[in-house]
């Protein structure tokens, strides 16, 4: 091409040659359209002539198509490009840009056009690279031609995506006024665009900046209705995408609102003329809504009474299809989302976001209408469903004294005489057994497997004329209901039903249909999970038609799921009779399954079977797996590996395509498939199973395990395999640890590649549960690596680092927790609300707990210097506004740094010693057994450091400290269950202050009277292991020589026992008798 727009190339000019690329581009031959693809890779190697080019024909050329395909390929490639032209070029593309906003185009080119300048915008935004734009765009938002005005403010939705919230809270007061104006429109046209730039503002300001856009609220809302009156519904549908979008980013700004923004979703939604789709937009909001605003809905009053209507009025909108009776489940078509998917969603998200108490009444009052409904099928059918939906978000309520009633209506519409209502009966039997249990075992079981067994027995049609059709679908969701009840079933519920059980299971096991073959395998599944042992009994029938089955279907592409749940179910049965029993076909299984993971093809469903089948046959054999390694592991590790299948979506892409879910980055919207992520989460939970449980096993595997699961530690497509990440690697390194003559090497090496990467997971890391995996992992890795972390030239910066870890860690989630106490005083929380909080802070307590035991096991190796800050923070835990978990980790973290610290622990012993003596009678008594056994090692730690450590003991709060310990050991309380560990703790403490800090007893009255306390209460009352955790504070009494004093009931593997019997102790011994044990 030539070097400008007007030069000539191949004999015409560059926008001529650029037409013909264009128009061949659209050919419907390939050969033809290739060829055009490569002459416009081409062409973009003269950046400037290309762009002009590009931007001349989208707006000027004389045919339509080829604008079109110019525009196209100019908002794709400008960026690409821009770098390239030179200044004369930009200039002219700029110019060219802004007069096209005022261009008379059609809509489609506008669009496009439109899109560029936004593209290009906000490109260009950081640098001032354009700042004619937005005076420009604030003048055309007030023209008089309404293409113009709209233009415009389509535009400002583009851009503010470029900007960052400081950036577009500077622009927010004209923004606001620009888009007030708008949204007041004549023309419908720009009030959308108006919409559009107000919640494109809306998704990127700061939540308190967004609040000054309440007032546009009203007006927003009206553009829905406004487009809806005029008949303009897909106008309304892109409104409504816009608001629920604004609503999920921002629901605080909608309070104010709430009442308005409800009557027209209800209006919607209830409205049956309105597309379905469109409905079901309203219904979201509604439901979303609950979501993120539960409190202000509750307080509305009547949003369940009006809401909870609707989504059961969209359930009934169900036909009776002919091919349901005789469809496999599997092979139901799922694409559509109907208004019956769409309120079953929508009624457990509202039980679920608005409690119990607000759902179930409601519920109560209009179920028994539909479930009374004698010729209506739907009706019942949708009050059977609705209460499978709300049981769980009604747990409390239902569990409470109504369970009973509502298991023995599910029961009775077994017996109903459409197949499809006892399927609902059924579902709803195995839901509730999900949300439950194991109370509803425990509590009916009776009731409950009788009737699943009759219903799977049941050939019978029903009285609706479907001559038996239907049965095989009731009969195999019976099966599926049995897997259900069987997941939180004790042996002992089970044993009395495994005769008539498994019995009928081995019949639909002989079902010609496939669908009730696989429900039916799956059930023989759980319930020899289930059973454990007792499932020994019926081994010899089922496992020899179970692997015939796994011979038999060998290479039938239509059995591949039914193979993989056989593979399933074999391995369950291996796991609950044991080794010796399994044994002797764990060969045969073996070999059968090493086959088919070196035939099994892409996207083989029986690949995650496999996976499964191989961890549970290697939990069973353990080191008999050992051989089957080499066979399974290249499978494992490849699928394990696989990279996430991710796309950029265009503008007509299916955003709601099952299977996919999608993300924004920055003007992207990025569509990941979730199958294969699914399968590589699994692959790795198995690869964390195969070094947990075959340990030096696994040592030729390290090194690929170990170079594969680092880098996934920052694998933020899906959470377990960050998971499953943190949780190998203190495994692989005990695995290298315990291996022998190199590990030492090894080991080093292993710490120093593993500890940067989980300590800048640990930085970048969002949800709470994963980082509580990882912070885990870090102290695990911290105590398996001893002296190949804490020495070395390295040391002190490693230290360092993970102590400046853990202490961002706890920064950041006293800010979580600092947000929880502003929102709830902001927002006026109600009961429901403070217990989804207490939820979210239960986490935090686990990942609080989890950093205290990391920081105990840094100070244990040495660690204590790099800690200084981070003991801060801790110590401010101690102070008495705080939780009662938060003082037992800080408890925890004072009493193996006074233990543990030598001299620097010992300088806190004038600061951490009065919160001891406090919280040593604290009414939890998680807190008093830390408080008491730090006590306890203060007194042992400050006795063996000379005079001045037991000075400071004394002035720091001694003989306060032996009054708290005589207090907890007195109580009334004291040895209750749930007390005796903290008591056992005070005893313990109490011996060491009476041997090594007598100074702090007083006189010898005193001394009597707390000799005799410590001797009441021997010999201690619990034996517990050396230390599980930092929660479960375990102490020592005495020593070795001292059993005939304790007695029988001695504590084993203790801590911080003393060199010697205090002697006036020992002088009793002769008088005790285990008879004063409690």
């Amino acid at each position: 091409m030539a070097s400008d727009a007007n030069g000539s190339a191949n004999g015409g000019t560059a926008a001529e040659v650029m037409e013909d690329v264009l128009r061949r581009l659209q050919s419907p031959d390939n050969a033809v359209r290739g060829e055009a693809e490569a002459q416009f890779n081409a062409a973009k190697a003269s950046p400037s002539v290309c762009l002009e080019v590009l931007a001349v024909l989208a707006t000027a050329s004389s045919d339509g198509l080829v604008r079109e395909a110019a525009a196209v390929l100019l908002r794709r490639t400008t960026i690409e490009l821009w770098a390239g032209a030179d200044e004369r070029v930009r200039l002219g593309v700029k110019s060219t840009l802004l007069q096209s906003i005022q261009g008379d185009y059609r809509d489609g080119l506008r669009k496009k056009l439109c899109d560029t300048i936004g593209s290009l915008g906000g490109h260009l935004l950081s640098e001032n690279g354009w700042p004619e734009l937005l005076p420009r765009l604030l003048s055309l938002s007030t023209s008089t031609v309404a293409t113009e005005r709209e233009s415009s403010l389509y535009i400002f939705s583009q851009i503010t995506a470029y900007m960052s919230a400081p950036e577009l809270e500077q622009q927010a007061p004209t923004l606001r006024s620009t888009v007030e104006v708008g949204l007041a429109d004549s023309v419908p046209a720009v009030r959308v665009a108006a919409l559009r730039a107000t919640c494109a503002t809306l998704s990127v300001l700061e939540s308190k900046a967004c609040r000054a856009f309440e007032p546009q609220l009203p007006a927003m809302l009206q553009v829905v209705s406004a487009s809806l009156a005029a008949g303009e519904e897909a106008e309304a549908r892109t409104c409504m995408e816009l608001l629920v979008e604004v609503l999920d980013a921002e629901p605080r700004i909608w309070r104010s609102q709430l009442g308005m923004a409800a009557n027209l979703m209800l209006s919607v939604s209830s409205t049956a003329a309105l597309e379905e789709n469109t409905r079901q937009l309203g219904l979201e909001f509604l439901v979303l809504a609950a979501e993120k605003l539960p409190g202000p809905c509750r307080k509305l009053g009547t949003y369940v009474r009006s809401v909870l209507p609707v989504a059961l009025g969209m359930m009934l909108e169900l036909e009776d299809e002919p091919e349901w009776h005789t469809r496999d489940e599997e092979e139901e078509d799922t694409s559509d989302y109907t208004n019956f998917s769409a309120g079953q969603e929508a009624l457990d998200r509202l039980a679920m976001a608005l409690g119990g108490k607000s759902v179930l009444p409601v519920a109560e009052e209009l179920l028994p209408a539909y479930l009374n409904s004698a010729d209506r099928w739907m009706d019942r059918h949708a009050a059977l469903l609705a209460i499978s939906q709300i049981g769980e978000g009604c747990r409390k309520q239902l569990e409470g004294g109504k369970l009973g009633s509502v298991v023995g209506l599910a029961l009775r519409s077994f017996k109903d005489p459409h197949p499809r209502v006892r399927w609902a009966a059924v579902n709803c039997i195995g839901q509730m057994c999900t949300d439950f249990g194991p109370g509803i075992q425990e509590q009916f079981h009776a009731q409950v497997l009788p009737a699943l067994v009759g219903v799977m027995a049941d050939g019978d049609g029903g009285a609706d004329g479907q001559s038996g059709q239907g049965s095989a679908r009731v009969q195999s969701h019976a099966a599926a209901a049995v897997i259900n009840f069987c997941d939180e079933a004790s042996p002992a519920i089970m044993a009395p039903y495994l005769d008539n059980l498994l019995g009928q299971l081995m019949s639909l096991l002989q079902s010609s249909r496939l669908m009730t073959q696989e429900q039916a395998v799956t059930a023989i599944a759980a319930v020899a999970d289930a059973a454990e042992t007792q499932f020994d009994t019926y081994y010899g029938t089922f496992m020899p038609p179970l692997k015939a089955v796994l011979t038999r279907s060998a290479g039938n592409q239509r059995l591949r799921r039914l193979r993989g749940k056989v593979m399933e179910c074999i391995s369950l049965i291996g796991l609950s009779v044991g080794r010796e029993r399994f044994g002797a076909d764990a060969a045969q299984v073996m070999d059968a399954l090493v086959r088919t993971s070196a035939d099994a093809g892409v996207d083989d469903p029986q690949a995650f079977y496999l996976m499964q089948a191989y961890a549970r046959i290697c939990r069973c054999l353990r080191d008999g797996f050992l051989p089957y390694l080499p066979y399974v592991m290249p499978g494992l590790l490849t699928a394990a590996s696989q990279k996430p299948d991710v796309e950029v979506l265009g503008d007509d892409a299916d955003y709601e395509e099952e299977g996919l879910e999608t993300v924004t980055l920055g003007d992207k919207r990025i569509g990941i498939r979730t199958a294969a992520l699914e399968d590589k989460a699994t692959a790795c939970t198995m690869l964390t199973c195969f070094v947990t449980e075959l340990g030096v096993g696994m040592i030729d595997y390290v090194e690929p395990v170990a170079h594969l699961m680092v880098p996934l530690l920052q694998f933020f497509y899906h959470d377990e395999v960050r998971t499953a990440a943190a949780n190998c690697l203190p495994d692989l390194l005990r695995c290298v640890k315990n291996s022998g003559t190199a590990a030492p090497t090894v080991l080093t090496q292993l710490v120093a590649f593993m500890l940067p990467s989980l300590l800048e997971a640990i930085s970048n890391e969002p949800e709470t549960e994963v980082l509580s995996a990882m912070v885990e992992a870090l102290g695990e890795i911290v105590d398996v690596g001893g002296v190949h972390v804490t020495s070395g030239a390295d040391a002190e910066s490693v230290l360092n680092a993970v102590a400046n870890s853990l202490e961002r860690v706890v920064t950041e989630a006293e800010g979580r927790r600092r947000e929880r106490v502003a929102a709830a005083e902001e927002d006026g929380w109600d009961e429901e609300e403070n217990e989804d909080a207490n939820e979210e802070e239960a986490r935090e307590e686990e990942l609080l707990s989890h950093v205290g035991d990391a920081v105990g096991t840094v100070v244990r190796c040495g660690g204590l210097p790099a800690l200084g800050t981070l003991l801060e923070l801790f110590y401010a835990l101690l102070a008495t506004d705080r939780s009662g978990a938060e003082h037992r980790v800080a408890l925890c973290v004072f009493d193996d740094v006074l233990e543990h610290g030598g001299a620097a622990g010992l300088a806190w012993i004038p600061r951490v010693l009065p919160a001891l003596c406090v919280y040593a009678t604290n009414e939890d008594p998680d807190v008093r057994q830390a408080a008491t056994y730090g006590v306890g090692a203060a007194a042992e730690v400050c006795a063996l450091s000379g005079a001045e450590a037991s000075a400071a003991f004394m002035t720091g709060g001694g003989p306060k400290a032996a009054l708290a310990l005589e207090a907890v050991i007195t109580a009334p309380t004291s040895r209750e269950e749930g007390s005796e560990m903290a008591t056992d703790n005070a005893v313990c403490a109490l011996g060491k202050v009476l041997e090594m800090q007598a100074g702090c007893v007083g006189g010898d009255a005193v001394a009597s009277r707390l000799t005799g306390v410590w001797l009441s209460y021997l010999p201690l009352a619990r034996t517990w292991p050396r230390r599980a955790s930092s929660t479960l504070r375990s102490s020592a009494l005495v020593s070795a020589g001292t059993s005939g004093c304790l007695g029988a009931r001695r504590t084993r593997g203790c801590r911080g026992c003393w060199p010697s019997w205090p002697t006036s102790l020992a002088r009793n011994c002769s008088t005790m008798s285990t008879a004063a044990a409690p």
